[in-house]
């Protein structure tokens, strides 16, 4: 059964996400304020928070400032899905955090690497099997697949 909302902007208008995003971009700036900023170690800066659409992680050296970001995210009526969240702990000590991916990439570059070659090995293996077994296959058509199947993959969230 359907339920009633009469709060936020209806599913599945085209406009809904665009409102959302404007609207939490605003939460985000007063989350902002409160929090102090990361330093590194790394002699970069970090920045506070990293955002994609709905998804954001947020960066700090401890779990000080969780309850600061909830009450602020509270106070504008939203909620965390709770089943979504994940806490990471990045230290030098610690290699969990190697294997965390966001927005489809691991943190680890060195991992990712790994991942990425394995992947698009994978994917040229299994175009290689396709290929041996029909000859017909325009040369085009080839590097096309090749392309959209496995240099996609390998390059995927790549800085120039």
């Amino acid at each position: 059964m359907p339920f009633v909302s009469n709060v936020g902007t209806p599913l599945g208008d085209s406009l809904s996400p665009v409102l959302f995003t404007i609207y939490l971009e605003n939460v985000l700036r007063e989350i902002r304020t409160t929090l102090p900023e990361p330093n590194s170690s790394y002699g970069r800066e970090i920045p506070s928070e990293i955002a994609y659409a709905d998804d954001v992680d947020f960066i700090g050296h401890d779990y000080a400032n969780i309850a600061q970001i909830q009450e602020t995210i509270e106070k504008y009526q939203l909620k965390v899905n709770t089943d979504k969240t994940e806490f990471t702990l990045l230290s030098k000590s610690e290699e969990d955090w190697k294997k965390v991916k966001k927005v489809g990439s691991l943190i680890d570059d060195n991992e990712d690497i790994e991942r990425r070659k394995q992947l698009s090995s994978t994917a040229l293996s299994r175009l290689n099997n396709l290929w041996l077994k029909d000859n017909k296959i325009k040369t085009a058509t080839n590097i096309h697949l090749y392309k959209s199947l496995v240099k996609s993959v390998l390059l995927y969230n790549c800085s120039t």
